[in-house]
């Protein structure tokens, strides 16, 4: 994230330099802050008043100092649209794997190393409908076992990948059902609608979208599953508001996800690799069960509860001495669940 102070040096643009390098530091968030004082590139940003906040060129503040609250809540948001971001350049790179290099990786494909490592240990070969070819390796459990799929269903698939729980659950609502996997990675999709056409299948479609909105009719769809997909993106509560809006009355989703119980140093969440390794995103246990309920869903439950353990050579690989101590130290609990929740 860059962010640019305007002005001409005077002492509310110093001000306003100060406070946001204490809030900056505050968050912890990454970012490259600097001052424009040069009148001609400053009239470049069409500003009327300086002082003038830019953050990534967009003016955010003109003519006033921000308060520390404005300034804290605008780099939220910011910081959120980063990481999306972030999570959808390292799926479209997973992507251009092939299947076996992609089935070592922990949702991390970029990272610049050869040791790599899966918290997924899941076996789908055994599966009715298993594509080996959609098998990336990047699921942290098996939402379509525990969904309760049945023949005619409409089923959802969030953050759908290559295509791997889509075609599980083809097999699942037959030829008389359809099947939707909604992805934002560009590659991700390329690969997905491959794999159905050139197995011929007709009741499977791919779409560009967002899942914190859908690119779906209200109440359409009889069941929603993802796998090890909403703990990477920032708004839990946007995404199960609009798995309700979707789903029909008395149906119901199964997602697999990556949830915590404790709290991991600072140091490993602004990590990027433990970011878009599902580890260093996920929530609390009890954060991610009240999001759901407060979306609206009854009778929420784990069907399954499965313990993640990162391997201390992938720690070494992307963290130094110093944050692996305190990650240690902490004993953080990470856990992959299985969660089921009805829209009544």
């Amino acid at each position: 994230m860059e962010i640019v102070v305007l002005g001409t040096g005077c002492a509310k643009c110093k001000n306003v330099y100060g406070i946001i390098e204490e809030v900056v530091k505050e968050a912890g968030i990454n970012v490259n802050l600097r001052k424009e004082e040069d009148i001609l590139k400053i009239k470049e940003y069409n500003v009327m008043a300086t002082p003038a906040v830019t953050i990534d060129g967009k003016v955010y503040f003109q003519g006033r100092v921000p308060s520390e609250k404005e300034l804290r809540e605008c780099l939220s948001a910011n910081n959120k649209g980063n990481l999306k971001e972030l999570v959808k350049q390292r799926y479209n790179e997973v992507a251009l794997l092939s299947t076996a290099e992609a089935s070592k990786c922990c949702c991390n494909p970029a990272a610049p190393s050869k040791k790599v490592f899966t918290i997924m240990s899941e076996d789908y070969s055994k599966l009715k409908g298993y594509e080996p070819d959609a098998d990336l390796g990047v699921g942290c459990g098996l939402p379509t076992q525990y969904a309760g799929i049945k023949e005619g269903d409409t089923v959802v698939d969030l953050g759908s990948g290559a295509g791997n729980d889509c075609f599980i659950a083809r097999e699942e609502v037959g030829n008389t059902g359809k099947v939707i996997g909604i992805d934002f990675a560009p590659n991700m999709l390329e690969k997905a609608r491959k794999n159905a056409e050139k197995r011929g299948f007709r009741n499977i479609e791919f779409l560009q979208g967002d899942i914190e909105d859908m690119p779906l009719p209200d109440a359409s769809v009889d069941v929603v599953v993802s796998n090890c997909v909403l703990n990477l993106l920032p708004r839990k509560d946007m995404i199960f508001k609009e798995i309700y809006r979707v789903l029909k009355t008395g149906a119901h989703f199964c997602v697999s996800d990556v949830v915590i119980n404790g709290v991991f140093p600072k140091e490993f969440t602004d990590n990027a690799a433990m970011y878009a390794g599902c580890i260093a995103s996920a929530i609390q246990r009890e954060d991610y069960l009240g999001e759901i309920e407060k979306a609206g869903f009854k009778n929420i439950i784990v069907v399954r509860t499965k313990t993640v353990i990162i391997p201390d050579d992938v720690l070494e690989e992307h963290l130094d001495k110093a944050t692996i101590e305190k990650y240690k130290a902490g004993n953080v609990g990470i856990y992959s669940i299985t969660v089921i929740g009805v829209k009544e």
